[in-house]
């Protein structure tokens, strides 16, 4: 099991590096693009999603992405080369600005508050007219959110993602030897007030050495630490939940010795759109 794991990341990493530092930007998008498939496919399965409804929600969660797409590959052409200032207007003002006008209010009234009474009272995800829009308003926001920060500015993407990861990883040592106050004992039994200490630890070292170089102020690091470690957690416990409603272990066994690409994206689902509507906007 173990030996299975180390195998999988390593090939995830060499992919991910690849993609991401060595090939054309347009491979990166693809990519996204073709891990979104999964997760859409995995969310699916959670939610029990079938029939007419699933034709509903594959359209509902596709459309804005490889519409966006669509749109990167024709004005990104050497054809259109001469264009590409007229490009970056038409992406400022008719995506960017559509996106945040559009799909920020969702985002956040989904993971403010139709996550949380969810949670509580248990109902929302299961219910058949409401989980059709599961895929709209729970991946394709991070998917969409990924490649503008992607296309935006790369280098201030890799820093978010190594964020999250390092929030995961502190949390995971310090909650393991350390943690014995539970945040959601009946949801994720090993996610610990401890463990979430340790990733913002973490994650306060990481931007102390790196606040001058994203352009931020010692407060606004602070706050970017906060938020990645705490929304991080939460897209976390919010993936056991529906599992835990569905009844089952992991989201897929995709990726040997760790389980689906949901589980092990869950933490990208609020971050990454919410960082985008926070910050991205303001700062790339």
């Amino acid at each position: 099991m173990l030996s299975q794991r180390i195998i999988s990341s390593i090939v995830l990493l060499v992919i991910f590096v690849s993609f991401y530092f060595f090939l054309d930007p347009i491979f990166f998008g693809g990519l996204v693009i073709f891990i979104g498939g999964f997760l859409l496919f995995e969310l699916s399965k959670i939610l029990k999603i079938k029939g007419i409804s699933a034709l509903f929600y594959w359209v509902l969660a596709t459309l804005p992405i490889l519409t966006y797409f669509y749109y990167y590959l024709s004005y990104s052409s050497s054809f259109f080369n001469s264009l590409l200032v007229q490009y970056d207007t038409f992406l400022i003002h008719q995506i960017y600005d559509s996106y945040i006008l559009i799909f920020a209010p969702f985002t956040l009234f989904f993971w403010f508050l139709i996550v949380p009474i969810d949670i509580f009272y248990k109902k929302i995800s299961s219910n058949p007219l409401i989980k059709v829009f599961y895929g709209l308003i729970y991946i394709t926001p991070m998917l969409l959110s990924l490649l503008f920060f992607f296309y935006g500015d790369k280098d201030f993407l890799i820093i978010l993602l190594l964020m999250i990861w390092f929030a995961d990883i502190g949390a995971y040592f310090v909650g393991k030897n350390f943690g014995s106050i539970k945040i959601a004992k009946k949801i994720s039994p090993g996610k610990t007030f401890e463990g979430l200490l340790g990733g913002f630890v973490c994650n306060i070292i990481f931007v102390f050495f790196w606040f001058s170089y994203l352009n931020l102020s010692l407060i606004e690091g602070f706050l970017l630490a906060f938020l990645v470690t705490a929304l991080s957690l939460y897209g976390d416990i919010y993936e056991s939940f529906l599992k835990r409603m569905a009844k089952i272990k992991d989201s897929s066994s995709l990726i040997p010795g760790h389980g689906g690409f949901l589980d092990r994206l869950d933490s990208f689902c609020p971050t990454i759109p919410i960082l985008y509507i926070t910050f991205g906007y303001l700062y790339i």
